[in-house]
């Protein structure tokens, strides 16, 4: 087309000067010299056309970006009138809806953060049941450990996988072809277990969890599917656990305790403590709360599915977080129900990442920035409005925004208390700006008591340090998953879905000890 335009004018200035029969004679020459163009485009290779089709993605994205750029200046324009034209009323209505909207986040969080602590029955849920006896256990479990560069710690894994202690168990390590190392690895315990473990290595352009595990789905002959982690270590009675557990409740899906456990032993690690207690509350406390709304985003490990269903639903949905995926998946399509159970003893122990922006060692902001993108995918898929009723869409809704409602609240807060304090407003108002900070200090003071917990139930030392990160450090470590929450959006505008691996350093495996843990276990 663009040749076209430019014959076409060049004919327009030629023609006041030419006869009739020199203008047809462009005419034609302007045709040919098109038809050439445009049989050349045709006769594009394969590169040249996967280099237009690569240039119009990032054309998409670039004008994607430059979207949501023009309604944010569009947003502040709109402010900014508003400001101008109403100033009082409109500062006033903003000073309200931030303080309304950082105390319903804080309320709401500290409320599921407490929710198990304070209601018997759901810390009686949460409870594993007696487990099923080895003579009588029937059920055949498919364990899939999903590797990549874990040369480091797949033998330990491995090792203590196969002394699980129910009779019908089968391993596959999923491996890709590249990953010289962790193959070696795996293949030296494989040979030694060749009835338990089963090694499928696959070759894959953009390696991810969910690719892998897709890979390894056929291979599977249990009745059920189970996904655990390369750092993993798993309590050698889980499996009869779980089969009990799926007997008692008729569930579809099983969903285990996952614990972090290296504390940090140094300044730099300071925010380990931090995502520790995270995990702490959500499987302690909060996943019997969803279970209840009806609504559980699966977690990364410990997740036993049957494999009939887990076929059915194609697998795990390619995405950055296929675990939350699968369980939206489940959910909403299938109508599968969840149980899930947490005892300290039967906790799947695993780490928390060993630094906070070196992605080679293990990054707590890549890792996050990563779960964020994919929490919002999932929202913006909306496939969460098919859950049943109104009450778990809104709580499946919450549950997918929230990386976003507490980095919005973490930067309306402080802007708020600034705010109430040097503009003049009424009494009640200023007062009300300062409301939010009763349930975050009722946050903090559950933090330590948690850490407190956590210490005594996994038999873990935490030093005055640890406690003081808990009391003084908090608001830094929202501010770090704020800016990954902000750059997760910025990837999701632009399109970017490339998958980050979070690296292992097995802090949580030095020093080994046992754990002579009471297993709380429902009559």
């Amino acid at each position: 087309m663009g040749s076209l335009h430019a014959c076409g004018r060049a004919l327009k200035r030629r023609s006041g000067d030419q006869s009739l029969q020199e203008r047809q004679e462009a005419g034609i020459a302007a045709l040919i010299a098109l038809a050439q163009s445009t049989t050349a485009h045709s006769r594009a290779g394969p590169r040249d056309r996967r280099y237009h089709a690569s240039h119009r993605e990032h054309a998409a994205g670039a004008w994607r970006w430059r979207g949501l750029l023009l309604a944010g200046v569009i947003l502040v324009a709109g402010i900014g009138a508003a400001w101008h034209q109403f100033r009082s009323d409109v500062l006033v209505t903003l000073m309200l809806g931030a303080a309304v909207f950082n105390m319903t986040v804080a309320t709401l969080e500290g409320r599921w953060r407490l929710y198990a602590w304070r209601t018997p029955e759901a810390a009686r849920q949460l409870a594993w049941p007696q487990p099923v006896e080895p003579a009588a256990a029937g059920m055949r479990f498919s364990l899939i450990v999903p590797v990549r560069d874990e040369a480091a710690v797949i033998a330990d894994t491995l090792r203590g996988l196969v002394r699980q202690d129910h009779p019908h168990l089968q391993i596959v390590v999923s491996l890709c072809d590249d990953d010289v190392a962790t193959i070696a690895a795996a293949s030296q315990v494989a040979r030694r277990h060749p009835d338990r473990i089963q090694l499928v290595t696959g070759h894959y352009d953009s390696p991810s969890k969910a690719f892998q595990l897709n890979a390894a789905l056929p291979f599977c002959t249990g009745d059920v599917v189970g996904v655990i982690d390369a750092e993993d270590d798993v309590a050698g009675t889980l499996l009869r656990h779980v089969e009990a557990l799926f007997l008692a409740s008729g569930s579809d899906v099983i969903q285990g305790g996952v614990q972090l456990m290296n504390l940090g032993d140094s300044i730099r690690q300071w925010f380990q403590v931090h995502n520790i207690l995270e995990y702490f509350y959500w499987f302690t406390s909060r996943m019997a709360y969803q279970v209840d709304a009806g609504f559980v985003p699966l977690g990364g490990n410990t997740v036993f599915v049957y494999r009939d269903l887990l076929n059915e639903a194609g697998g795990w949905p390619v995405s950055l977080t296929e675990d939350c995926a699968l369980g939206v998946v489940l959910a909403t399509e299938f109508g599968a129900t969840v149980a899930v159970a947490y005892s300290a003893e039967l906790s799947t122990r695993e780490e928390s990442p060993p630094t906070i922006f070196n992605k080679k060692l293990g990054a707590l902001f890549w890792q996050r920035d990563r779960w964020v993108r994919g929490f919002v995918s999932e929202l913006a898929g909306r496939r969460w409005l098919k859950m049943p009723t109104l009450r778990s869409r809104i709580l499946a809704g919450y549950i997918l925004a929230t990386p976003l409602l507490q980095a919005i609240s973490g930067i309306l807060l402080p802007l708020g208390i600034v705010t109430a304090l040097l503009v003049k407003a009424p009494i009640g108002l200023t007062l009300l700006m300062f409301g939010p900070l009763i349930p975050l200090g009722i946050t903090v003071l559950t933090q330590l008591v948690g850490l407190r917990e956590f210490t005594r139930t996994y038999q873990r030392n935490a030093s005055i340090w640890h406690y003081a990160s808990v009391l003084f450090l908090a608001p830094l470590y929202q501010t770090i998953l704020m800016a990954a929450a902000a750059v997760a959006v910025y990837k999701y505008a632009s399109g970017d879905t490339q998958w980050y691996k979070t690296g292992r350093a097995a802090e949580h495996r030095e020093p080994l000890v046992t754990f002579p843990v009471r297993e709380r276990v429902a009559a």
